[in-house]
């Protein structure tokens, strides 16, 4: 086999590299996700308020600690993998 061939080892490797979780296309839910894996915690409840200047829509207000680290928000935009997000983790939503 030539070096440059990938092994069932390197494969192994590669999934391992992957993120947790699927992220979705959504840039922010794709942010949400990799503090989730990197620890950070959903506060209860999370906020749906309306989008301001952006013409409609709504939003998630998602927030997010962590210990040692100071609280953080995360605005996603609302979409049905969003929605299907929040009702998989059964997350309590205010609006």
């Amino acid at each position: 086999m030539s070096p440059l061939e990938p092994t069932a080892r390197d494969d192994v490797w590669g999934q391992l590299q992957q993120p947790a979780r699927l992220a979705g296309g959504e840039p922010r839910l794709r942010l949400l996700l990799a503090a989730l894996d990197m620890n950070w915690r959903i506060e209860e409840p999370v906020y749906l308020r309306p989008r301001w200047g952006d013409g409609g829509g709504r939003v998630y207000h998602f927030i997010l600690h962590r210990p040692c680290d100071v609280p953080r928000l995360i605005t996603v935009p609302e979409t049905p993998t969003v929605e299907a997000f929040v009702r998989a983790e059964g997350l309590r939503v205010v609006s």
